[in-house]
Protein backbone atom coordinates (compact mmCIF):
# COMPACT_ATOMS: atom_id res chain seq x y z
CA UNK A 1 0.00 0.00 0.00
CA UNK A 2 2.76 2.14 0.97
CA UNK A 3 4.06 1.85 -2.58
CA UNK A 4 1.24 2.05 -4.28
CA UNK A 5 0.56 5.44 -2.69
CA UNK A 6 4.36 6.71 -3.01
CA UNK A 7 3.99 6.02 -6.95
CA UNK A 8 0.52 7.60 -7.43
CA UNK A 9 2.10 10.90 -5.78
CA UNK A 10 5.25 10.81 -7.69
CA UNK A 11 2.94 10.55 -10.92
CA UNK A 12 0.70 12.95 -9.96
CA UNK A 13 3.15 15.54 -8.77
CA UNK A 14 7.51 15.41 -9.58
CA UNK A 15 6.66 13.53 -12.91
CA UNK A 16 4.58 16.62 -13.84
CA UNK A 17 8.41 17.88 -15.13
CA UNK A 18 9.47 15.92 -18.05
CA UNK A 19 13.11 16.09 -16.98
CA UNK A 20 12.15 13.93 -13.72
CA UNK A 21 10.67 11.62 -16.07
CA UNK A 22 13.49 11.15 -17.92
CA UNK A 23 15.50 10.83 -14.62
CA UNK A 24 13.67 8.15 -13.63
CA UNK A 25 13.87 6.66 -16.96
CA UNK A 26 17.82 6.56 -17.07
CA UNK A 27 17.25 4.93 -13.52
CA UNK A 28 14.92 2.03 -14.77
CA UNK A 29 17.65 1.28 -17.49
CA UNK A 30 20.27 1.50 -15.22
CA UNK A 31 18.52 -1.22 -13.78
CA UNK A 32 18.23 -3.33 -16.07
CA UNK A 33 21.79 -3.34 -17.69
CA UNK A 34 22.44 -3.75 -13.70
CA UNK A 35 20.54 -7.12 -13.84
CA UNK A 36 22.62 -8.32 -17.09
CA UNK A 37 25.89 -8.01 -15.43
CA UNK A 38 24.96 -9.97 -12.26
CA UNK A 39 23.08 -12.89 -14.73
CA UNK A 40 26.47 -12.71 -16.82
CA UNK A 41 28.26 -13.93 -13.51
CA UNK A 42 26.34 -16.56 -12.64
CA UNK A 43 26.53 -17.55 -15.88
CA UNK A 44 29.50 -18.20 -16.02
CA UNK A 45 29.70 -20.41 -12.97
CA UNK A 46 26.97 -22.98 -14.83
CA UNK A 47 28.31 -26.58 -15.97
CA UNK A 48 24.70 -27.87 -17.42
CA UNK A 49 24.68 -26.46 -20.98
CA UNK A 50 20.33 -26.20 -20.84
CA UNK A 51 20.49 -23.55 -17.36
CA UNK A 52 23.32 -22.02 -19.15
CA UNK A 53 21.10 -21.36 -22.44
CA UNK A 54 18.02 -20.62 -20.36
CA UNK A 55 20.27 -17.84 -18.38
CA UNK A 56 21.57 -16.61 -21.68
CA UNK A 57 17.99 -15.65 -23.02
CA UNK A 58 16.99 -14.05 -19.80
CA UNK A 59 20.40 -12.29 -20.36
CA UNK A 60 19.27 -11.30 -24.00
CA UNK A 61 15.36 -9.90 -22.71
CA UNK A 62 16.86 -7.65 -19.81
CA UNK A 63 19.21 -6.41 -22.15
CA UNK A 64 16.24 -5.77 -24.59
CA UNK A 65 14.83 -3.91 -21.73
CA UNK A 66 17.82 -1.71 -21.01
CA UNK A 67 17.31 -1.10 -24.81
CA UNK A 68 14.02 0.03 -24.61
CA UNK A 69 14.37 2.58 -21.80
CA UNK A 70 17.35 4.14 -23.19
CA UNK A 71 15.12 4.57 -26.25
CA UNK A 72 12.29 5.83 -24.21
CA UNK A 73 14.52 8.45 -22.67
CA UNK A 74 14.69 10.01 -26.24
CA UNK A 75 10.85 10.65 -26.07
CA UNK A 76 10.90 12.98 -23.02
CA UNK A 77 14.82 14.55 -23.08
CA UNK A 78 16.60 16.03 -25.96
CA UNK A 79 20.38 15.03 -26.76
CA UNK A 80 22.38 11.79 -26.32
CA UNK A 81 21.69 9.26 -23.68
CA UNK A 82 24.19 8.36 -21.21
CA UNK A 83 23.60 5.56 -19.23
CA UNK A 84 24.35 5.45 -15.29
CA UNK A 85 27.30 3.90 -14.05
CA UNK A 86 27.27 1.79 -10.93
CA UNK A 87 30.32 0.10 -9.14
CA UNK A 88 29.39 -3.43 -9.18
CA UNK A 89 31.02 -6.37 -7.23
CA UNK A 90 29.73 -9.90 -6.09
CA UNK A 91 27.57 -10.50 -4.09
CA UNK A 92 28.77 -13.54 -2.33
CA UNK A 93 32.35 -14.59 -2.35
CA UNK A 94 33.75 -17.04 -4.71
CA UNK A 95 32.97 -20.50 -2.53
CA UNK A 96 29.38 -19.46 -1.84
CA UNK A 97 26.51 -21.71 -3.54
CA UNK A 98 25.63 -20.13 -6.93
CA UNK A 99 22.03 -20.64 -6.54
CA UNK A 100 22.48 -17.61 -3.49
CA UNK A 101 23.34 -15.24 -6.93
CA UNK A 102 20.45 -16.39 -9.01
CA UNK A 103 18.33 -15.94 -5.67
CA UNK A 104 19.22 -12.48 -5.25
CA UNK A 105 17.99 -11.73 -9.14
CA UNK A 106 15.19 -13.44 -8.54
CA UNK A 107 14.21 -11.03 -5.40
CA UNK A 108 15.13 -8.50 -7.71
CA UNK A 109 13.08 -9.27 -10.76
CA UNK A 110 10.12 -9.83 -8.44
CA UNK A 111 10.68 -6.21 -6.86
CA UNK A 112 10.89 -4.32 -10.18
CA UNK A 113 7.85 -6.50 -11.82
CA UNK A 114 5.52 -5.33 -8.72
CA UNK A 115 7.10 -1.80 -9.67
CA UNK A 116 6.75 -1.36 -12.94
CA UNK A 117 3.41 -3.17 -12.60
CA UNK A 118 2.05 -0.29 -10.50
CA UNK A 119 3.82 2.67 -12.65
CA UNK A 120 1.99 1.05 -15.51
CA UNK A 121 -1.14 1.19 -13.59
CA UNK A 122 -1.17 4.92 -11.86
CA UNK A 123 0.04 6.46 -14.99
CA UNK A 124 -2.04 7.70 -18.38
CA UNK A 125 -1.79 6.36 -22.16
CA UNK A 126 1.77 7.36 -23.17
CA UNK A 127 5.29 5.81 -24.31
CA UNK A 128 6.34 5.02 -20.94
CA UNK A 129 2.61 3.38 -20.28
CA UNK A 130 3.17 1.26 -23.29
CA UNK A 131 6.89 -0.04 -22.72
CA UNK A 132 6.50 -1.06 -19.04
CA UNK A 133 3.09 -2.65 -20.36
CA UNK A 134 5.63 -4.50 -22.34
CA UNK A 135 8.24 -5.20 -20.04
CA UNK A 136 5.97 -6.50 -16.85
CA UNK A 137 5.22 -9.57 -19.46
CA UNK A 138 8.83 -10.18 -19.73
CA UNK A 139 9.17 -9.75 -15.90
CA UNK A 140 6.25 -11.99 -14.69
CA UNK A 141 7.92 -15.05 -16.89
CA UNK A 142 11.47 -13.77 -15.13
CA UNK A 143 10.10 -13.92 -11.80
CA UNK A 144 8.95 -18.05 -12.61
CA UNK A 145 11.93 -18.81 -14.17
CA UNK A 146 14.19 -17.77 -11.84
CA UNK A 147 12.32 -19.67 -9.06
CA UNK A 148 12.38 -22.77 -11.19
CA UNK A 149 16.10 -22.47 -11.58
CA UNK A 150 16.48 -21.97 -7.77
CA UNK A 151 15.19 -25.37 -7.72
CA UNK A 152 17.08 -27.09 -10.31
CA UNK A 153 20.41 -25.81 -8.64
CA UNK A 154 19.71 -27.35 -5.63
CA UNK A 155 18.76 -24.99 -3.04
CA UNK A 156 17.04 -26.66 -0.24
CA UNK A 157 13.79 -24.80 0.79
CA UNK A 158 14.88 -24.27 4.60
CA UNK A 159 18.36 -22.75 3.17
CA UNK A 160 16.57 -20.71 0.27
CA UNK A 161 13.57 -19.25 2.79
CA UNK A 162 16.28 -18.10 4.92
CA UNK A 163 18.59 -16.39 2.04
CA UNK A 164 15.26 -14.66 0.63
CA UNK A 165 14.51 -13.60 3.50
CA UNK A 166 18.20 -11.77 3.99
CA UNK A 167 18.20 -10.56 0.39
CA UNK A 168 15.11 -8.78 1.42
CA UNK A 169 16.00 -7.31 4.23
CA UNK A 170 19.78 -5.97 2.61
CA UNK A 171 17.72 -4.40 -0.19
CA UNK A 172 15.45 -2.63 2.36
CA UNK A 173 18.91 -1.26 3.90
CA UNK A 174 20.29 -0.44 0.72
CA UNK A 175 17.18 1.46 -0.01
CA UNK A 176 17.05 3.46 3.42
CA UNK A 177 20.64 4.48 3.04
CA UNK A 178 20.29 5.80 -0.61
CA UNK A 179 17.02 7.72 1.12
CA UNK A 180 19.18 8.97 3.75
CA UNK A 181 21.93 10.23 1.44
CA UNK A 182 19.24 11.98 -0.56
CA UNK A 183 17.49 13.96 2.53
CA UNK A 184 21.21 14.71 3.69
CA UNK A 185 22.01 16.08 0.30
CA UNK A 186 18.58 18.03 0.63
CA UNK A 187 19.06 19.73 3.93
CA UNK A 188 22.76 20.49 2.65
CA UNK A 189 21.68 22.30 -0.26
CA UNK A 190 18.95 24.07 1.95
CA UNK A 191 21.45 25.17 4.65
CA UNK A 192 24.47 26.14 2.18
CA UNK A 193 21.75 28.49 0.47
CA UNK A 194 20.49 29.89 3.34
CA UNK A 195 24.10 30.83 4.61
CA UNK A 196 24.78 32.38 0.97
CA UNK A 197 22.19 34.18 1.03
CA UNK A 198 22.32 35.82 4.72
CA UNK A 199 25.89 36.80 3.75
CA UNK A 200 25.60 37.97 0.32
CA UNK A 201 22.82 40.18 1.77
CA UNK A 202 25.08 41.41 4.75
CA UNK A 203 28.02 41.93 1.89
CA UNK A 204 25.64 44.31 -0.19
CA UNK A 205 24.31 45.98 2.58
CA UNK A 206 27.76 47.00 3.50
CA UNK A 207 28.84 47.81 0.40
CA UNK A 208 25.93 50.07 -0.16
CA UNK A 209 26.70 51.86 2.91
CA UNK A 210 30.05 52.46 1.68
CA UNK A 211 28.81 53.72 -1.20
CA UNK A 212 26.23 56.24 0.16
CA UNK A 213 29.25 57.88 2.14
CA UNK A 214 30.30 59.15 -0.93
CA UNK A 215 33.97 57.89 -0.60
CA UNK A 216 35.47 54.97 -0.93
CA UNK A 217 39.26 54.28 -0.29
CA UNK A 218 41.50 53.28 -2.68
CA UNK A 219 45.38 52.89 -2.65
CA UNK A 220 46.32 54.22 -6.79
CA UNK A 221 49.79 52.51 -5.86
CA UNK A 222 48.82 48.82 -5.86
CA UNK A 223 49.69 46.95 -8.59
CA UNK A 224 46.41 46.09 -10.30
CA UNK A 225 45.77 42.96 -12.50
CA UNK A 226 43.55 43.46 -15.91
Amino acid sequence: MLERLKIAFTVRVPWRDRGRVGAAIRGFQATEADGVWHLQQGLARLDDPRQKALIFVHCLEEESHADAFAALWRSYQDGVFSPEQAERAELYPPGAPVWKSFAYVHVGERDATERFRLLRDALGRGPLHETLGRIVEDESGHVDSTAAMLTRLGAEPAALRRELWLIVARRLWERWLRAGKRVVDVVATVLLSAIYYALGGLAAAASRRRLQGGLVDYDNNRPKRL
